[in-house]
Parts: structure tokens; C-alpha cells; sequence
């Protein structure tokens, strides 16, 4: 991704500076191509066209790491990509859940309003950081690996009318296992808000 924080911190910016340059990184380019799949990630989901759906949702994954990978390689971090990445993999997760709740697929609708729940939570824990404290809290390892094991349920939903014969309930296994970090990242995610809006509340 754009810029990966070290564990169990988060990264903040209290001022956005985006620059005409930033658009021209490859690693943001990488990102606003991932936004670009978002469409076609639900549309393929949706009309129960799996293989075009397991191609979009692939290039999605494939543009999460490069765009990491160039960052990281090209020294091209910025806050454009701070903002694009995250959003970037929220919208395509999203729409993949969303598109498969629509669907005659077996993901269990109480599991997208969980996940959609957390994502709401942290909008608008953000725009009250945004309001009270003048800052915008970004992804932490705990939102990282939460993004990743739900794209790797994402991928065995749409993996199970191509091959049938895959284990029993393996997709149902993942998709648990994922809940168990969304909730701790929700968690982790309140707790470091309260804590910047205590010391906002201090000082």
C-alpha cells in the first residue's frame, strides 16, 4: 500500500498537501487504477460471472501490492496516497461484499452489516477527529490484515461455483476468521481515537 505504518501505530496527517507531482506517482496511479476496478468488481460479482469477477477483484490485489511496492522502491510517499490507498481498498472490498449479498451467494448478510457497521464507525470517528482535533487517522497493521483476510474470504465465495469440491465451509471458515480482526481493529481503532481526543481535550 502507499505507505505502511508500523505495527500497532497509526499514521496522521493534520494537514492535506497534495501536490500537481503526487497525481504522477506511479504508486498513486497504481491506487486510482484500483478505484477504477471498483465497478467492474461488483457489476461481474452481481451477474454471477465468477471468473471475470476472481480477474477484476486479482487486479485489484495486484495494484494493492505494487502500489506499496513503488512507494516504498520510488520513495514516493505522499498524502494523496495516505488518502487513496485505504479508500481505495475499503470502496473495493465493499463493493465485492455488497455484490455478493446481492448475489445467490452463501455470504451471510449479518456479516456485511458487520463489516459495514465498522466502516461506518470509523467515517465518522474520523470526521470528528477531523473537527475536534484537525486530524485524520489513517490504517493501522490490525486495518491491514483486516482488508487482506477479507479479500481472501472474498476470493473462496467467488471461488466456490467454479470448484465445487473445495473443503466444506472453507469460505465460511475465512470470512470468521476475518470478523475476529474486524473486530479488533475496530477496537483499536476507538481506543487510539478516545486517546487523541482526551489529549486534545487536555491541552
Amino acid at each position: 500500500m502507499a505507505l505502511k505504518a508500523p505495527v500497532h501505530q497509526f499514521t496522521e496527517t493534520q494537514s492535506i498537501r497534495v501536490t500537481r507531482r503526487d497525481f504522477f506517482y506511479v504508486s498513486n496511479i497504481l491506487s486510482a487504477a484500483r478505484l477504477v476496478t471498483v465497478p467492474f468488481i461488483f457489476f461481474t460479482i452481481y451477474r454471477e460471472q465468477w471468473i471475470f469477477a476472481i480477474v477484476w477483484g486479482g487486479t485489484a490485489v495486484i495494484t494493492d501490492v505494487l502500489d506499496g511496492f513503488f512507494a516504498r522502491r520510488l520513495k514516493q510517499h505522499s498524502e494523496l496516497g495516505l488518502i487513496l490507498d485505504p479508500v481505495a481498498d475499503k470502496l473495493a472490498i465493499s463493493a465485492g461484499i455488497f455484490a455478493l449479498v446481492l448475489s445467490k451467494s452463501t455470504f451471510p448478510f449479518e456479516a456485511f452489516l458487520i463489516i459495514a457497521t465498522r466502516d461506518i464507525l470509523i467515517v465518522l470517528g474520523n470526521a470528528v477527529l477531523a473537527y475536534k482535533a484537525k486530524m485524520i487517522t489513517r490504517s493501522n497493521l490490525w486495518g491491514k490484515c483486516t482488508s487482506f483476510f477479507l479479500s481472501v474470504a472474498i476470493t473462496f465465495y467467488l471461488l466456490r461455483p467454479i470448484v465445487p469440491h473445495l473443503p466444506e465451509n472453507t469460505e465460511f471458515y475465512m470470512l470468521c476468521l476475518a470478523l475476529v480482526f474486524v473486530g479488533i481493529s475496530t477496537v483499536s481503532y476507538a481506543h487510539h481515537m478516545f486517546q487523541v481526543l482526551e489529549k486534545q481535550n487536555q491541552q
